[in-house]
């Protein structure tokens, strides 16, 4: 029975040559098309500058509304600058003295800056989320 061996062998070469290419796959000395090659660098959110500003505009209330002792606004702003993703709240001070006749100034200019900013985001669901911002805002100074 000299065939049996030979066809387990056969087989064994017939099995480990077709590992042998799956593994090594092929290869035509073809080079990967750079413009297909992931970027090592992300593109920069076009709004990340606009976010930026209006996170100062919004401490800047925040702070006031505090020191004025508005704590129901100080907490909208805070949950304002906490949709954006800002820093944490501000130490408050104790700035009392003409705070409170500040606020309404300080709280037209921030929904305006808001109104701008929806308009100027590029983002969709960024300028839904500060024209809502800016209607919460425009709705306390009512």
């Amino acid at each position: 029975m000299p065939a049996g061996p030979r066809l387990v062998a056969r087989r064994t070469t017939l099995v480990l040559g077709a590992a042998a290419l799956a593994v090594s796959g092929c290869d035509n000395n073809d080079t990967p098309d750079p413009a297909d090659a992931p970027s090592s660098t992300p593109e920069a959110d076009p709004d990340t500058e606009l976010v930026a500003a209006v996170l100062v505009d919004l401490g800047i209330a925040e702070e006031l509304a505090t020191s004025a002792g508005l704590p129901d606004l100080a907490a909208m702003h805070r949950a304002h600058i906490d949709a954006l993703e800002g820093d944490p709240p501000l130490d408050p001070t104790t700035r009392r003295r003409s705070a409170r006749a500040a606020v309404p100034g300080t709280e037209q200019r921030l929904q305006r800056r808001l109104v701008a900013a929806a308009v100027a985001a590029e983002s969709g669901p960024l300028a839904r989320l500060l024209a809502s911002m800016s209607a919460a805002v425009s709705q306390r100074l009512a």
